[in-house]
């Protein structure tokens, strides 16, 4: 009799052991509420559909009656004190926080919910403290490193906001408003650039005896509030078999940034030599879309001498990880005709924006510059290259690529040409 009842509350313990320690998608109560823990989890769960319904209330009261059980359920205080931050509570808010911080100073949703609520209610400097804080306890952290980019950004600490972002950018390349506020922080932080430019094409051609096209370019951008203004000098020497021909083309370029969000680009230019459009006119909007998303849709306009050449364009892109696809299509129209283009890029980024190798691809007449009527006039196309990108110094890049075309010139006659693009980059920043 009494080595049953003992064999029996041994097997009771047994069972008790084996009751599951958490539901999937939530912490664990307390071991001390263990008996309730079924309970509790289910009213945390409708605590948390109210919350997403808008029903902050009821989700509080729901909240409230977990508590008077399991006190020290702390993802249900923080709940709560979400609650009342999205009430604009801020006070009341904070009481719940703080109260899960003095038991678990590294409570990272406490951290986080404790940003927040010092953001929304303008105290960056305490926002900054907790970032911090929570990055001394989880320095990968993306959340922690996401706000204190943004506040150091709003401060105009521009050299450790960038500091903090490209912490976040090594853990996730594909961060989409990371990659957002890098664009705005490089327009913030750079003052000057200046860059020099060469390109070089080789042409094997059946009807014709072409000599190598040279292409030179200056430019000098100041990086003004709104964004970059660049100011370049082209010059251009092609030889097609008849002699000699060059000439200079002035152009101006803006790219206004409205938003993290929106941004565009502006070109307009001016040549009176025959080589270059004697006028030339861009524009593009482009969007940072979510999930990394990108799309723009925008128009050239170049006036030659003897043809008028409308070309409407624009790009799909998406980041993935350290990979960047966009896909640009464009038709062009002009006095002689009009013609389809596509052309893909696929790049593979490194520690920063800056530092890539890629593989490009096109198809059609539109060629990737443009600058001269005999390459947008053609009748068609195919290209493969690569190109690459990489700092030499802190203030010193080289951009560049080669490539391959298989270009049909005139009506079903084709030739080759290669290309070589260098570029170098020199930039002077702001001290703060």
């Amino acid at each position: 009799m009494h080595t049953s009842m003992r064999t029996q509350t041994l097997i009771l313990v047994c069972l008790v052991g084996l009751i599951p320690a958490s539901v999937p998608g939530y912490a664990s109560p307390p071991a001390g509420i263990q008996a309730q823990q079924v309970d509790v989890d289910e009213l945390f769960r409708r605590a948390l559909r109210l919350g997403r319904e808008g029903r902050f209330d009821e989700a509080r009261r729901i909240c409230l009656s977990i508590l008077e059980q399991a006190p020290e359920y702390h993802d249900v205080r923080v709940y709560l004190g979400r609650l009342h931050l999205w009430q604009h509570e801020y006070d009341a808010g904070r009481r719940e926080l703080q109260a899960v911080l003095t038991q678990v100073p590294d409570h990272s949703d406490a951290l986080n919910a404790m940003i927040d609520a010092e953001l929304w209610s303008d105290h960056s400097d305490a926002a900054l403290e907790y970032c911090n804080r929570g990055l001394a306890y989880h320095p990968e952290n993306q959340d922690f490193l996401w706000k204190r980019t943004r506040i150091l950004y709003l401060r105009e600490d521009y050299h450790a906001a960038a500091d903090t972002l490209r912490r976040l950018l090594s853990i996730s390349p594909e961060h989409a408003e990371g990659l957002r506020m890098e664009r705005l922080i490089q327009s913030s932080v750079r003052l000057l650039e200046f860059s020099q430019t060469y390109r070089l094409d080789l042409l094997d051609r059946k009807t014709q005896d072409p000599q190598p096209w040279h292409f030179f370019s200056l430019d000098a951008a100041y990086y003004a509030g709104f964004g970059p203004l660049i100011g370049r000098v082209n010059y251009a020497s092609r030889d097609y078999g008849a002699g000699r021909t060059d000439g200079t083309q002035f152009e101006l370029d803006s790219y206004p940034v409205f938003s993290q969000r929106f941004y565009a680009y502006l070109n307009a230019g001016y040549s009176s030599d025959a080589i270059f459009p004697r006028y030339r006119l861009g524009g593009e909007l482009y969007a940072n879309l979510p999930k990394a998303f990108e799309l723009s849709a925008g128009l050239r306009y170049l006036q030659f001498e003897d043809a008028r050449v409308f070309i409407y364009t624009g790009t799909l892109g998406k980041y993935h990880k350290d990979w960047w696809f966009s896909f640009r299509p464009s038709f062009s129209s002009d006095t002689v005709g009009s013609g389809v283009s596509g052309l893909l890029w696929v790049r593979r980024y490194f520690r920063s924006s800056d530092e890539y190798i890629g593989l490009l691809a096109g198809f059609g007449n539109s060629p990737i510059e443009l600058n001269f009527l005999e390459d947008i006039a053609r009748y068609s196309s195919y290209q493969i290259g690569l190109e690459f990108k990489k700092p030499l110094s802190g203030v010193i890049l080289l951009r560049g690529h080669v490539r391959y075309e298989r270009e049909e010139y005139q009506p079903d006659v084709f030739g080759n040409r290669f290309v070589l693009y260098f570029r170098f980059e020199e930039r002077i920043y702001r001290k703060y």
